[in-house]
């Protein structure tokens, strides 16, 4: 069976601040989407000038790849 997130697709993957871009590419609003990457980051251990890589289903990875979030989950 192939997983879901196997057919994603990285709408970022580069320094600096990704809120806006990645609001208007999932359709959210900017504090939605960065009060979500803070969440995140947090959880993992990260800071927040370390590098993430965001697919267009809201999955989250460090920059090593590793699972980490999803925008979607984050209340």
């Amino acid at each position: 069976m192939i997983q879901e997130h196997t057919r994603r697709r990285v709408i970022w993957n580069r320094g600096g601040s990704p809120v806006s871009y990645v609001s208007e590419k999932l359709n959210l609003d900017e504090e939605t989407v960065g009060g979500a990457i803070h969440a995140i980051k947090a959880a993992a251990g990260l800071r927040g000038a370390d590098s993430i890589i965001i697919y267009d289903n809201g999955d989250v990875t460090d920059a090593r790849g590793e699972e980490i979030g999803n925008i979607y989950d984050e209340d």
